[in-house]
């Protein structure tokens, strides 16, 4: 039986989403990611960790965040929610030594927040994603907006 490794995660955008090509002309749009935890230390101390992540999207995907990357809808500071896998990658560091990274595959991406949640364009709750089978990316579609939202309205997503 495979192993299946799900990873699930809300936070903020690192920067600007990059879209690159691979050899063969494949799409995928590459962004970090900001995770925080806030909690109180044994003090009473408000204290906050951040993990940063590095998501990769495919395809349809892909395709779908990079039309809302040029129309400001995905930018720097947006809070997103991301489910997908973790993939390992192998580089060689400046010494030549082999290392392993570990890198978010997203399957589903969800614009959280509301409109004015985010400076430098508009914003809208929406939520994009395509699954992936064992040969790799495929499929893409809509899935919900925030269901605790009375205002989701999604003719303010641009599909």
């Amino acid at each position: 039986m495979a192993g299946i490794s799900k990873v699930i995660l809300v936070g903020n955008l690192g920067r600007d989403p990059e879209t690159r090509y691979t050899p063969n002309g494949t799409m995928n749009v590459r962004f970090t990611m900001a995770v925080s935890r806030r909690w109180n230390d044994q003090g009473g101390q408000q204290q906050e960790r951040t993990t940063w992540f590095r998501i990769t999207a495919w395809t349809r995907l892909a395709e779908t965040l990079d039309s809302l990357t040029q129309i400001g809808y995905l930018a720097k500071g947006r809070q997103v929610y991301v489910s997908g896998s973790l993939e390992t990658n192998e580089y060689q560091d400046q010494q030549g030594q082999t290392r392993t990274s570990l890198e978010v595959r997203a399957d589903e991406v969800l614009l959280l927040g509301n409109r004015g949640d985010n400076e430098g364009g508009p914003s809208g709750p929406g939520g994009f994603g395509g699954g992936t089978g064992s040969s790799g990316p495929r499929g893409s579609g809509r899935s919900g907006g925030d269901p605790g939202d009375d205002n989701n309205d999604m003719d303010d997503v641009p599909f």
